[in-house]
């Protein structure tokens, strides 16, 4: 049971609010008066939160103190707190109703038969909330997983097709293919460094790109010949019967007197000495310098020459002219075959330094000088591999477009196996198959537990007793041919749906009809309530929209659903634990004071704005409490502003604006019950004359509006007009209806 709200801060109007401590704490009935925009509502939202165990979305958190039986309830504990509590307000009706001919839910009636059956349900509908909760997350785990593969696909085979240099249309899709083909054997489709740059530069080649064939390597080997030629010219002796010791052993003046006897034929004297030549000098250097001698010399300068002739070159290709594929490993094997040649033409010049030593000294056998072996063989071999290169070189375009589809196939199934790798795509699987086996076995443990709810609804549902007893509350308060609730299948459940007497849907309600219909449907769900005698029910405005004879109504339904006579003449007791009833009709609310039990277990609260941003709750007037007349009140107010010390005070003036106006309503038409259609300013003007009356009423109208707040809070100059429109009121009251006035101040006293 409540006892007192304590404390509110942040709430609404509610912004800052403190219990006075000498308001009475709450009763088992309580009735809260209040005009519009005084935080009546704002005070059933705070109630509904120990309902919902939780804020509404709408608003922000705030902070409060109910005390209550079992302790104070506070924005810290309200969530666990035990009390049962049903409230009827606007979010009420918004929640649980759609009057455009929408589903309601079903409402459950449970007797005592069906108790345990209702209990075997919250059990399992806890657990299946439980497994249908541990399913989703599985289930957004495994499509979170999969959002990552896929996401990593999507982004491979991007790079790929940008690294392969691929026009055609390379996605997830086409990824996920080469996946499958490459996960057969990941090892098989693996490249090495020097396969992958060259697939890829065949890859990237076009047709137009081609070059002119490259020359083959064409190198006239001779080495070996020569050198087998070689040992008999170095040992040959030519004849040296004849010979001149000298000579012989002086080989450089040897070839300088050769080379003067060729120019002293026929002559008689020396060309250096100029003494005279004798025929048997002559003829002695002819025989020295014989023929088997000359022809030997010929021998060694024509065998030098073939050795001059014999040496190799070879240019290499620019890079420009071979395809880019072979380019690196052609200039390799090239710069090697260079080496071999420049050994091969080293030896040819060794070869050619024994041939001089021989022609300087002809009558020696000279000692050839060693050579590494094989030098011939080696150009030979190494020119053969240039060729192959460059025949490979020269062969690309051959099969160009069979070549380079063979090359993208095994590029993709290359990239394929290393993003299986790099993505631990086997693992990231045997996660996607543990998540969906547990989402299956948790699905299907859910719809188990599903069919169990379903089968114990069956045995307890009482639909149709609901929308008997629901249709029964509407016609009595609109009529048996207004709006009635009937059950419809809706996705296998049934469902309250509101149909016009012609049996459509009904749409288009007017506000009392909604409220009446909301009103019915709030009473009939209290029957779910296993203990109503445990339960705090709050309603707020249930007669908003409807006439003065549906009050009357709601009066009786009321009485009969919340209060009791355990026996027959004996006290009048609520049939819940306690009962919060608050309104702005001051005729509904003096239909409930009616309503027993009263005395201690029955307590009146006024509610009403004291300032723009505050209202405030409090014991109700003596005024209100004393009489069952709104027009006391309304008096009490106006002579409270007329005695108070400090008239711009906001606890006075919120007030003050709506209470004049309505006094002046309920005065005049008093005065002048029978004009029908009249205005409170014409009824006004024939009581206190036309000028007196636009004092009074001008800055009365000015303030009396929903927005008065604003404009009071806004317009601080115009508070003076306020004091003196009540001055000019009561002093006509005084001079014109002096008895009336001294029966309302007896009044209030």
């Amino acid at each position: 049971m409540l006892k007192r709200i304590q404390r509110v801060k942040g709430l609404g109007v509610f912004g800052d609010y403190t219990s006075d401590a000498n308001t009475f704490e709450f009763g088992a009935k309580n009735l809260i008066y209040g005009w519009n925009y005084s935080g009546k509502t704002t005070l059933s939202r705070l109630v509904s939160l120990l309902e919902r165990k939780a804020l509404p979305p709408d608003l922000q958190p705030f902070s409060f103190t109910i005390d209550a039986e079992g302790g104070a309830i506070t924005e810290a504990n309200y969530a666990t707190t035990s009390i049962h509590v049903r409230v009827f307000n606007a979010d009420f009706i918004a929640e649980n109703l759609n009057f455009a001919g929408s589903s309601l839910k079903p409402i459950l009636l449970l007797g005592a038969d069906s108790e345990q059956a209702q209990k075997k349900i919250d059990e399992l509908e806890v657990a299946l909330k439980s497994v249908q909760e541990a399913a989703k997350r599985k289930s957004s785990a495994a499509m979170a997983n999969k959002k990552i593969l896929d996401s990593a696909k999507t982004a491979a085979s991007s790079s790929i097709k940008s690294t392969i240099g691929l026009v055609e249309a390379f996605g997830a899709t086409q990824l996920d293919k080469q996946i499958s083909l490459a996960r057969i054997d990941l090892a098989k489709f693996a490249l090495d460094e020097q396969d992958l740059e060259n697939k890829l530069k065949l890859a990237r080649a076009k047709a137009e790109d081609k070059l002119p064939a490259l020359a083959s390597v064409s190198l006239s080997l001779k080495l070996d010949t020569l050198m087998a030629d070689l040992p008999a010219l170095l040992s040959k002796i030519p004849d040296m019967a004849h010979t001149v010791e000298h000579l012989v052993q002086n080989p450089n003046i040897e070839s300088w007197v050769q080379t003067g006897a060729t120019l002293h034929d026929g002559k008689q004297r020396c060309e250096f000495c100029e003494g005279p030549l004798s025929e048997s000098r002559l003829a002695l250097l002819a025989a020295h310098f014989s023929k088997d001698l000359s022809n030997h010399k010929q021998s060694l300068a024509d065998f030098k020459t073939k050795l001059t002739n014999a040496a190799l070159s070879y240019t290499a290709p620019k890079d420009a002219e071979v395809e880019q594929a072979y380019r690196a490993l052609l200039a390799a094997e090239i710069a090697t075959l260079q080496q071999a040649i420049e050994a091969y033409n080293a030896a040819l010049a060794s070869v050619a330094k024994d041939v001089d030593r021989k022609l300087q000294f002809p009558f020696k056998a000279i000692e050839q000088t060693v050579i590494p072996e094989g030098l011939e063989k080696r150009v030979s071999s190494l020119a053969s591999v240039v060729n192959e290169v460059i025949k490979f070189n020269n062969g690309v375009f051959n099969n160009f477009p069979i070549d380079k589809a063979n090359a993208l196939n095994e590029l993709k199934l290359h990239y394929a196996q290393d993003f299986c790798r790099t993505n631990k795509i086997v693992a990231h699987e045997l996660r996607q198959q543990r998540l969906a086996s547990c989402t299956t076995a948790y699905d299907q443990r859910a719809k188990a537990l599903m069919n169990e709810i379903a089968e114990l609804k069956t045995l307890i549902s009482q639909s149709q007793l609901g929308r008997e007893e629901m249709n029964k509350r509407i016609h009595s308060l609109l009529g048996a041919d207004s709006v009635s609730i009937e059950v419809v299948n809706i996705g296998g459940e049934e469902r309250f749906q509101l149909q016009r007497s012609n049996g459509k849907p009904a749409k288009h309600l007017s506000e009392g009809e909604k409220t009446a219909i909301a009103f019915s449907y709030f009473l009939t769900r209290l029957n779910e309530i296993k203990k109503f005698e445990e339960a705090v029910i709050y309603i707020d405005d249930p007669i908003s929209s409807l006439d003065s004879n549906h009050i009357f109504q709601v009066n009786s339904i009321i009485k009969e659903t919340f209060f009791h006579q355990e026996v027959p003449n004996g006290p009048w007791k609520t049939k819940c634990k306690q009962i919060f009833l608050s309104t702005h009709n001051f005729e509904f609310f003096s239909l409930m004071r009616e309503l027993k039990p009263d005395g201690k277990a029955s307590r009146s609260y006024l509610v009403r704005r004291v300032s723009p941003t505050a209202s405030t709750l409090t014991d109700l007037p003596k005024s209100l409490n004393d009489y069952s007349s709104e027009y006391h009140f309304l008096f009490g107010v106006l002579h409270d502003f007329q005695h108070a010390p400090a008239k711009n005070d906001f606890r006075v003036l919120m007030m003050l604006p709506n209470a004049a106006r309505r006094f002046l309503e309920l005065y005049t038409y008093a005065k002048y019950p029978n004009t029908r259609g009249g205005t409170v300013d014409q009824r006004a003007d024939k009581i206190f004359g036309e000028e007196r009356s636009k004092r009074i009423l001008k800055v009365l109208h000015h303030f009396s509006h929903a927005n008065n707040i604003e404009r009071l809070a806004e317009n601080n100059e115009l508070m003076c007009d306020i004091e003196e429109a009540v001055k000019e009121l009561m002093a006509a009251l005084e001079e014109d209806d002096p008895m009336h006035m001294e029966a309302l101040r007896l009044a209030i006293a």
